[in-house]
C-alpha cells in the first residue's frame, strides 16, 4: 500500500440502494468518502407532487481516501459493518450501522484512483444539478477545468463572475489567456 499519494482514492462497492448510505457512513466514521450524486425529480403522493431527491450517479460505487484503506478494510470485513461516532446529544460515543460493502480488488492489490481521474465524475455531478445547487466561485479563487481538453492540467484564477459564467485567467499561457467558462465545468484547484 506504499507508493500512493494522499490524493488517491480506493473504490468501494455496495448495493445500489446502499451507495449513499455507505459514503455517509464512511464519512461519519472519520474517513473521507465521496460518491457522485445528482438531483432526481420524482412525483409522489396522490397529487403527484414534484419532489427533489438526491440519487447516486454511479449506483454501487463510492470512493474513500486511499491513505485510510486499512480502516476501510477493517470496516468492510467486520461481521456487521459498524463504526463509532460521537453523538453530541447523548455526549458519548455510539455505534452506528453501515450497509454491507467491499473494497474493489484486482488480483492481490487494491487499485488506487487518482484525484485527477475523478474530475470527469465531478463535472458530471455538477451538470446534473440545478443551477442553485452548483458551487459558485469567487474572484481570486484558483480553479481548473474538468472537461475541457485544451485546458487540461492548467490552473487558472477567477477574475470575474457573471451569472453562471466565470472569466478565468490561465497561468499556462504567461497569464495572458482570459477565457469565459461555464461554472459547471470548473473544479477547485485546492
Amino acid at each position: 500500500m506504499s507508493g500512493h499519494r494522499a490524493t488517491d482514492w480506493c473504490i468501494v462497492r455496495t448495493s445500489s440502494a446502499g451507495t449513499l448510505a455507505v459514503a455517509s457512513a464512511l464519512a461519519d466514521a472519520g474517513i473521507e468518502a465521496w460518491t457522485p450524486i445528482g438531483i432526481a425529480v420524482k412525483r409522489v403522493g396522490k397529487m403527484r407532487e414534484r419532489v427533489e431527491q438526491t440519487a447516486p450517479l454511479m449506483p454501487t460505487f463510492a470512493f474513500a481516501r486511499y491513505d485510510r484503506i486499512a480502516d476501510v478494510l477493517a470496516m468492510a470485513h467486520s461481521p456487521t459493518p459498524s463504526y463509532q461516532v460521537w453523538d453530541k446529544d447523548q455526549r458519548r460515543m455510539v455505534m452506528r450501522g453501515c450497509p454491507f460493502f467491499r473494497v474493489f480488488r484486482h488480483g492481490l492489490t487494491y487499485p488506487a484512483v487518482s484525484d485527477r481521474e475523478l474530475d470527469q465524475l465531478r463535472v458530471a455531478e455538477q451538470h446534473g444539478r440545478p443551477i442553485e445547487h452548483v458551487r459558485m466561485f469567487t474572484p481570486g479563487e484558483a480553479v481548473r477545468c474538468g472537461d475541457m481538453p485544451s485546458f487540461e492540467g492548467l490552473v487558472g484564477i477567477i477574475e470575474e463572475v457573471q451569472g453562471s459564467y466565470a472569466h478565468v485567467r490561465f497561468t499556462g499561457f504567461g497569464g495572458h489567456a482570459r477565457v469565459k467558462v461555464n461554472s459547471r465545468r470548473l473544479l477547485s484547484a485546492a
